[in-house]
């Protein structure tokens, strides 16, 4: 039986340059990116999100972003059961899983396992169906072989219906009340910036943003009908902007505003990020991600063949 693919993270507080880094290794190893981003995985919120860019897209596949609208419920469960099905499809293509994010729990939930609770089947069974057309049965039955043999032995193979629910079962952990820890190698970077460096990252970005087309976004979302009191909305940038654009706030106050709460959420996801002992360090500085002894450094630690 093939080994489980291993995994790779990246991870680290926002602003820190994550999608930077990834970039830059990703013009020397062979990789997809995972983005582990709970804002990012709605249409429409580009900007404050610091969703990739067309260009960055262009250069290397990203996957999990532009899931659902802002008004439609989405769920780590839902998060992970995709990001598991993709580690495999990534993998058979000869490239390397990347996850790219701060969000602690979706990589938490990918890597350690995660208590599902009762999901809703619907996002499940929505994928498998897609992937059932798309792929084949043999495609989902050779992943039930592969995620768990017991299972597959005793499923009728030739049966749609039940390779989908078994393969339900297994994305739940086999028994529909969690999943378990990645069965492969898992290796996980970390970045780190000094907090005054970080702020001032923070504080820069902000203001791109607000000048650089986050209040259009914004003013465009709550004309579509999606209402400031949804939690998407709740964003980093978002609720300003839209009390800036209710006349609440000057556009000072709402930069100044977003600049506090956002850096108050960096030192939450360092706390979360610092308690995991298997995460390697990079000690940024001042320095861009592209710098060859930072990308150098990052892909030494990496899970790919070496020459």
């Amino acid at each position: 039986m093939r080994s489980p693919p291993p995994i790779a993270a990246l991870v680290g507080p926002t602003a820190s340059g994550k999608t930077d880094l990834a970039l830059a290794i990703a013009r020397r190893v062979p990789l997809e990116i995972l983005v582990a981003d709970s804002r990012q995985v709605y249409r429409g919120m580009d900007l404050a999100t610091a969703k990739p860019d067309a260009a960055a897209r262009a250069a290397v596949p990203h996957h999990l972003i532009d899931l659902v609208d802002p008004d439609q419920p989405f769920s780590v469960a839902d998060w992970l059961f995709a990001a598991r099905s993709l580690v495999d499809e990534i993998a058979g293509r000869g490239r390397l899983p990347l996850v790219v994010g701060g969000t602690g729990l979706y990589v938490s939930a990918l890597v350690d396992g995660y208590q599902l609770g009762s999901p809703p089947p619907a996002p499940l069974r929505q994928a498998l169906q897609a992937e059932l057309t798309e792929t084949g049965l043999a495609t989902l039955a050779a992943r039930l072989e592969r995620e768990d043999p017991a299972t597959a032995a005793r499923t009728d193979l030739r049966n749609p219906r039940r390779v989908t629910r078994a393969l339900e079962r297994a994305a739940a952990g086999g028994n529909g009340t969690g999943s378990a820890p990645w069965p492969g190698t898992v290796v996980m970077i970390g970045l780190s910036r000094p907090m005054g460096e970080l702020r001032r990252r923070i504080s820069e970005r902000a203001e791109r943003f607000f000048t650089g087309g986050l209040l259009a976004e914004v003013r465009g979302l709550l004309e579509a009908g999606y209402g400031p009191d949804l939690p998407p909305m709740s964003g980093h940038g978002y609720r300003e902007a839209a009390r800036h654009l209710a006349g609440e706030w000057t556009l000072e106050e709402a930069i100044a505003a977003t600049v506090q709460r956002t850096g108050q959420y960096a030192k939450r996801q360092m706390t979360w990020f610092r308690r995991d002992p298997r995460i390697t360090w990079l000690e940024l500085g001042d320095r861009a991600c592209d710098d060859p002894e930072i990308v150098d450094h990052a892909i030494a630690l990496l899970p790919v063949p070496r020459p």
